[in-house]
């Protein structure tokens, strides 16, 4: 579940965007923010698996408004991260479909027709309860794996037959050109390290839950570390960052590289799994990120009917509705709406949508720091449990991991309100980025505030 929920093709396109500079941020972000956020959730995760996560360790560490905010920020990203995350489904749907469909890459009609049926499915599996979807779980993990290793192959290829199309010497992995605006990607390289705590929303749902969650943390971690750097770099060892087309880069160097031996169709092959492994990955946040609200239901901070079972699988029913259908309407106006006039494209929309997700799911994870020092220093009923796994070092170890985590959390979080490279409207993806996200924080303090009145 970690890896299909965590390990995001897109992301190792996304950073290819940048060069060669890739490399060094992939490593500043595993080192400034996988590493102390790994750390938090499996201490937090040993110490209390408690069913909801961060919303539950934030709620035990400050509180109930605390943790509504921090548990509403978990849900809400999802709302945005569904539909990009399905955008991205649609581009490697087309190269799978073969040159002939290529002219729909940036068709707003073929990208809602992919969006919409995604989420459906995802709602209508959903219904049926987590084990419901555990065959695509599956499926995804070969999504997951073989276009990696395709990847990786196809770079080895390209290196061996015509050399590499990016220079990595110690001088190009620096920045020089766009600074600000390489460096801004780096949120989306934290971003890609961030939902290791997916685990922890169902935990009461996990068998040997304090073994379990810190396990599937460290494997999972090691394997997505490795296909990100891995990855990137054979990207830009078999086309230049200027040729990269994000949304199908990863099927597209592949195909390149095969191509130069005579081989056809392996990058057809590559995008239908892309989109497999990115659909269980929707599906795999679609299913663990309704627990939330569900959790939320239940402690009467947003409306009770939040938290009422199907009573046949005991799928969080109302939360998985109200989560698919809020979705729906967050991508259409992320498509159709402009507040400069015009149209927004696929890819602006996509960008905003990406960074949304990033702007408003760091929240809790500044949530995430602050509760593992509280719960160290406060909580003396597992101070002393054999069962616990705690930060290594001490009272250092745990400061370090805290400060450094936090930090490199606020940091991704400034740098999101810079337009990427390319943005043709900047305008546009400002008021985009913080009007939506003023609106659904707004409606979250709403809720609240009529839930608690009325209880």
């Amino acid at each position: 579940m970690n890896v299909v929920a965590v390990v995001g093709p897109r992301w190792i396109a996304r950073s290819a965007r940048l060069g060669a500079p890739s490399v060094t941020l992939w490593l500043l972000a595993w080192a400034l923010f996988f590493l102390p956020m790994a750390a938090a959730i499996i201490e937090l995760s040993s110490r209390h698996p408690d069913q909801g996560g961060l919303y539950a360790w934030t709620r035990r560490a400050f509180g109930p408004v605390h943790g509504f905010i921090c548990g509403w920020c978990v849900w809400v990203n999802n709302l945005f991260y569904f539909p990009s995350l399905l955008l991205f489904v649609a581009a490697n749907l087309l190269v799978a479909a073969g040159p002939q469909a290529a002219h729909l890459a940036d068709s707003r009609s073929y990208s809602t027709i992919v969006v919409l049926a995604g989420l459906a499915f995802c709602i209508v599996l959903g219904l049926r309860g987590l084990g419901a979807g555990r065959w695509l779980q599956r499926l995804g993990m070969i999504g997951t794996w073989v276009p990696a290793l395709l990847l990786m192959l196809a770079g080895m290829a390209a290196l061996s037959s015509v050399g590499s199309a990016t220079s990595f010497a110690p001088s190009a992995l620096v920045p020089h050109h766009d600074v600000l605006a390489t460096v801004s990607l780096w949120s989306a390289l934290c971003f890609a390290f961030s939902g290791f705590e997916v685990g922890a929303f169902v935990g009461q749902e996990v068998k040997d839950p304090r073994r379990t969650l810190p396990m599937g943390v460290l494997i999972a971690g090691i394997i997505a570390t490795v296909v990100y750097i891995a990855g990137s770099a054979s990207v830009l060892v078999t086309m230049p960052a200027s040729a990269l087309n994000e949304r199908s880069g990863i099927a597209d160097a592949v195909e390149l590289s095969s191509s130069r031996l005579g081989l056809s169709g392996l990058g057809a092959l590559t995008g239908a799994l892309v989109a497999l492994g990115s659909l269980a990955g929707v599906y795999s946040w679609f299913g663990g990120a309704a627990r939330v609200p569900f959790a939320a239901g239940v402690d009467r901070a947003l409306p009770s009917a939040f938290a009422r079972l199907d009573p046949k699988h005991g799928a969080p029913r109302n939360a998985i509705l109200v989560q698919g259908l809020a979705s729906v309407a967050i991508f259409l106006l992320s498509v159709f709406l402009s507040v400069t006039g015009g149209q927004t494209s696929i890819q602006e929309a996509y960008d905003i949508m990406v960074n949304l997700t990033i702007l408003v799911y760091f929240v809790p994870y500044l949530y995430l720091f602050a509760a593992l020092v509280r719960l160290r220093l406060v909580d003396a009923a597992t101070a002393d449990d054999p069962n616990v796994w705690k930060v290594p070092g001490g009272a250092f170890g745990l400061w370090a991991a805290a400060i450094s985590g936090f930090l490199a959390t606020a940091i991704s979080v400034a740098l999101v309100f810079v337009p990427p490279a390319g943005t043709g409207n900047v305008v546009n993806y400002e008021a985009n980025l913080m009007g939506q996200a003023a609106i659904v924080l707004g409606v979250g303090v709403a809720l609240y505030w009529f839930s608690r009145r009325k209880a």
